[in-house]
């Protein structure tokens, strides 16, 4: 009888699901993100507080966001599944908004806003970029480009949506009724099927049941396994035909008893039945018994492994950090803007309408650049670079924006301009590292991002309570854009830096590999 094993579906079937849920979660989350300045310009009314002084939420935000993404993509995804950490992650989420109703003063809100919500958006978001990556290959860009547009997306409905809860019941009202939101949450989380659960379904092919039972193995040889007892090797086998009494399916966290002691590895022993595998077996006596001391030795592997720091050797991908932190940063604009227009006397409708402005052209620009760069024809990088140059550009007029009109022309370019990178550093990263490093490149650029954020954000601020306006903090967002793109540039520097250690790594090995043989 033959079994095998179903992979997860990839681009197709349920990854439009996994697709659809993951971009659920970002309109959900992400969203109320960069609705948030809203409630930036109230705090600083409710609390009279300092610019500097407020901008610390977001900031010290991304620091405890980075300190519990950081092991859950390189440690803790190897043991849990996406969607338990994405319900653990709402459940804070929802907590961190509830508590903050109370806040007497911006410290309460650092507590809650930051220090509980923080942790819960490491739980939330993060692991939904990996399971995106896991159900999408060829369409992955563009899989990428739609999630994150659902945080566009949610940038846009989410300022009318808070808008009008402030303007009705207040802000404590408002915080109340995001907590409830958040737990649509649960919703979308429980969509997220583990590509495991695939992996354990079986075809069984009863026609070749017959011919199995008669085919001789032919090869010899020698294997070992952490968890097995084997024979000294596989002599030619003709099997026996007997009746199934009981058949089961062996798993690498079972043991084999098979005669003498002898180490063998449960995944490897297909190669020892020719192109037969191992579930049709099931007619040969085998003494099966579960084993959890294999499946705490493959945990404590998977531990070591994921503490893998080989990816910080590729100068490629240090070049690909650095960059994308300095193309990060006008993106917190979208904290700012609110404020900045009240500033420019622009009134709480006007402000309403630029922030609705600036999460749709968010949306647009994703969902533009996330299409485009499924074309093998356009890099992905060159996207970056004309969006970020044009980016860095058009902040430099800042201090020109007199009328409404104005403000919305720079706010529609702004906002398509602004959010290409993170529409792009999913594919980009996974195509420099590869999605079986992905996990443990994301958290590294997570924390780098975080590094970035927790002094930018309170910087800008400090520039804006230095100089008594918003014109420097602009200045300062735009030139970041414009040294992202000279990073961007010497990308292809930084491919061939790693292809000469590379090849300097092949030839080491095979100079000692001669010596050895000597």
């Amino acid at each position: 009888m033959v079994e095998e094993k179903l992979g997860n579906p990839v681009d197709r079937g349920w990854s439009w699901v996994i697709l659809a849920a993951c971009s659920s979660i970002s309109f959900l989350h992400i969203g109320s993100l960069k609705a948030f300045g809203l409630f930036f310009v109230e705090f600083l009314e409710m609390f009279d507080a300092s610019v500097s002084v407020t901008s610390l939420i977001f900031s010290l935000q991304n620091v405890f966001f980075a300190l519990v993404a950081l092991p859950v993509l390189s440690i803790g995804i190897n043991f849990q599944s996406s969607r338990c950490f994405c319900v653990f992650g709402a459940i804070l989420c929802t907590l961190a908004y509830a508590l903050s109703t109370f806040a007497m003063n911006v410290e309460f809100l650092i507590c809650t806003l930051s220090i509980v919500f923080g942790c819960g958006s490491g739980f939330l978001f993060p692991p939904t970029l990996v399971i995106l990556g896991r159900y999408f290959q060829k369409r992955r860009g563009f899989a990428n480009g739609l999630a994150m547009a659902g945080a566009c997306l949610g940038g846009l409905v989410y300022p009318l949506f808070i808008r009008f809860s402030i303007d009705e019941y207040g802000v404590r009202g408002a915080l109340l009724l995001l907590s409830g939101i958040y737990m649509h949450v649960f919703v979308a989380a429980s969509l997220l099927t583990p590509p495991e659960k695939y992996k354990s379904k079986t075809v069984t092919n009863r026609q070749e049941n017959e011919k199995l039972l008669h085919t001789p193995i032919v090869k010899n040889r020698n294997i070992t396994t952490p968890n097995a007892n084997l024979s000294s090797s596989l002599p030619n086998i003709q099997l026996k035909q007997e009746p199934i009494k009981k058949r089961r399916t062996m798993t690498i966290s079972e043991d084999a008893q098979l005669g003498e002691n002898h180490r063998h590895k449960v995944s490897n022993f297909s190669q020892y039945l020719s192109n037969i595998s191992l579930m049709s077996i099931s007619t040969v006596d085998l003494n099966f018994q579960k084993s959890t001391v294999l499946k705490k030795e493959l945990r404590w592997f998977d531990y070591i492994k994921a503490m893998d720091f080989s990816v910080l050797k590729q100068t490629e991908f240090v070049l690909f950090l650095v960059s994308f932190c300095f193309s990060a940063i006008p993106a917190i604009m979208n904290v700012f803007l609110p404020a900045f227009a009240r500033e420019m006397g622009r009134t709480d409708s006007e402000i309403l309408v630029l922030v609705c402005i600036i999460g749709f052209m968010d949306f647009l620009g994703r969902v533009v650049t996330g299409f485009l760069s499924d074309n093998p024809r356009i890099r992905s990088s060159h996207i970056i670079v004309i969006t970020m140059f044009a980016l860095g550009t058009l902040a430099q007029f800042a201090r020109f924006l007199n009328s409404f009109w104005a403000f919305c022309v720079f706010v529609t370019l702004y906002g398509f301009f602004a959010g290409s990178p993170f529409a792009l550093f999913s594919s980009m990263m996974s195509k420099i590292v590869g999605i079986e490093k992905f996990p443990t490149a994301y958290a590294f650029l997570i924390l780098a991002q975080t590094c970035t954020f927790a002094t930018t954000i309170p910087f800008s601020g400090y520039l804006r309570d230095l100089t008594g306006s918003y014109f420097v903090s602009c200045h300062y967002l735009g030139t970041n854009a414009l040294i992202s793109v000279v990073l961007f540039l010497l990308e292809p520097l930084a491919q061939r830096m790693d292809r000469k250690r590379n090849l300097h790594e092949q030839t080491s090995i095979v100079r000692a590999d001669n010596a050895s043989k000597r």
